[in-house]
């Protein structure tokens, strides 16, 4: 899948606990057909304990307050000591100026690591 590098709302980094990205300046508000973010995740795994990983949309004003748009545990990566890779799509519509990606981690495993990253792409047309 080709990306724009103007789109791109988290760059490659590897976590261990919850993280917030950047905003990113979307100038306006989503098109009428909406917005979807591609996140693209690999080597997610547990050395022991029992985790969880859940990426969510927070939205943004300012730039500063965020507020959580989207709550998509449905799409939730239960690591193992397997690694894991794939791709989670997050649908959206906002009608505010900034956007960014959180990524959760909860659970009682030791320094869960996840390497993500993640694109906007536009949604089909309704």
């Amino acid at each position: 899948m080709a990306t724009d590098a103007n789109l791109v709302l988290q760059a490659l980094v590897t976590k261990t606990a919850t993280f917030n990205g950047a905003g990113l300046d979307l100038l306006v508000g989503t098109p009428r057909r909406g917005l979807f973010a591609v996140v693209r995740y690999s080597a997610a795994a547990n050395a022991s304990g029992s985790n969880v990983v859940t990426f969510s949309i927070d939205e943004s004003d300012d730039n500063s307050t965020f507020y959580q748009k989207t709550v998509d545990a449905f799409d939730a990566i239960t690591l193992s000591t397997t690694a894991q890779a794939g791709e989670i799509f997050l649908p959206f519509e906002t009608s505010h100026r900034y956007v960014r990606l959180t990524v959760t981690i909860t659970g009682s495993g030791v320094s869960p690591p996840i390497t993500y990253q993640a694109f906007i792409q536009l949604g089909r047309p309704s």
